[in-house]
């Protein structure tokens, strides 16, 4: 694959932007790509000239931005999506309009992007999180915390070891290959920690419109105790699969290097996350992306694995009563997954590390 050292970036929110801004101070050329109904940061950073950035990325950057899906796919043969994942599918149905069968996406984060991705794609990867832990207002970009590493894997198992170096080679971050995305969705510990910081503190946040700190005031030991309930789920349905999942906590510690010893030292301790301020209502990503697109293919996993799901079924249903919205249904369940007619031995088959081992050995190797 010919993959050129430009790269297109889909999703111009906070996450994309961090991404430009440093992607471009590291010499690679980027276009950026804003939804047309969907433009309130790129306008402002239009509007000011440039993008102006604080925190851990520093500077003013000027950035190109373009609403045409067909400049960014003719800018660069590697195309990465910064879009929550409950905008993925927006962007996928501009994107089946074009033939990418040369070419490399990237959903940051995946949330099993690539099983939803019912198109011909030269490779599809998907990493766990994002690099940044940003906010955006008025075109103005605050970096609280960049990840020293981040997870990632491809769909596809039987690709060009040069591929891996190539997408390592336009990361300003350290990658950890996975054997597959199911470990990698599984890794996205944003499953654990946002939903239930959000449903336990749903009164404070709507009587108080967010005005206290999420983590540091929010993750209290009671909701520390359901977080590990749900993690204990998680590293189940890893186990079902021949994963050895370290703790959620350990997951985030591993990403910032970082060495915090449970959920409340980490949100009492955390410079990326103790100084975030909780979410004015209840009807944000925390919920609307976290729920279905996480806890709810976890939910199914485990249930189609033969796991006792019921603690994170209960967040889900916590979550469907609170907001109206069945989760369950609208979420990426097993049907929107391709996945309701394979039986548990064919899931596990499929999604073994085996595989993925022997890719990762290959790449070692191939770096000697």
């Amino acid at each position: 694959m010919d993959l050129h050292p430009t790269v297109s970036i889909v999703g111009a929110g906070p996450a994309g932007f961090a991404l430009a801004a440093d992607l471009q101070s590291r010499g690679t050329s980027v276009l950026l790509y804003s939804h047309p109904t969907r433009r309130r940061h790129a306008d402002h950073v239009e509007s000011n000239g440039h993008l102006r950035a604080s925190g851990i990325l520093e500077g003013s950057t000027e950035l190109r931005v373009t609403s045409d899906m067909a400049e960014i796919v003719a800018f660069s043969l590697v195309i990465i999506l910064t879009v929550p994942s409950t905008g993925q599918e927006t962007v996928l149905q501009e994107l089946k309009k074009f033939d990418l069968r040369k070419y490399a996406i990237i959903a940051i984060p995946g949330n099993l992007f690539s099983l939803i991705a019912d198109m011909e794609v030269g490779c599809v990867f998907e990493t766990n999180l994002s690099p940044y832990s940003c906010r955006m207002e008025q075109g103005g970009l605050t970096v609280m915390g960049k990840k020293e590493l981040i997870f990632i894997a491809a769909l596809q198992r039987d690709l060009d070891p040069a591929v891996y170096e190539t997408i390592e080679s336009i990361f300003p971050t350290e990658l950890k290959w996975c054997s597959s995305i199911i470990e990698v969705c599984l890794s996205n510990v944003n499953g654990v920690f946002h939903p239930l910081m959000m449903l336990m503190n749903a009164g404070r946040i709507e009587s108080t419109a967010g005005d206290f700190l999420l983590y540091r005031d929010g993750l209290t030991p009671a909701v520390a105790n359901a977080m590990v309930a749900i993690d204990r789920v998680r590293i189940a349905i890893g186990e079902a699969f021949g994963l050895s999942l370290k703790s959620s906590v350990d997951i985030s510690n591993e990403c910032y290097g970082q060495s915090f010893t449970d959920f409340v030292d980490l949100a009492q301790n955390s410079p990326p996350h103790n100084r975030l301020m909780a979410p004015s209502d209840i009807q944000n990503r925390n919920i609307s992306e976290d729920v279905p697109d996480l806890l709810v293919p976890w939910c199914c996993l485990a249930e189609k694995l033969e796991i006792d799901a019921s603690p994170i079924k209960a967040v889900i249903m916590l979550a469907e009563m609170t907001t109206g919205v069945n989760y369950m249904e609208t979420g990426r369940n097993l049907q929107r997954l391709h996945l309701e007619n394979v039986s548990r031995e064919e899931l596990i088959e499929r999604f073994s590390p085996v595989l993925g081992k022997l890719v990762n050995s290959t790449l070692s190797t191939s770096r000697l």
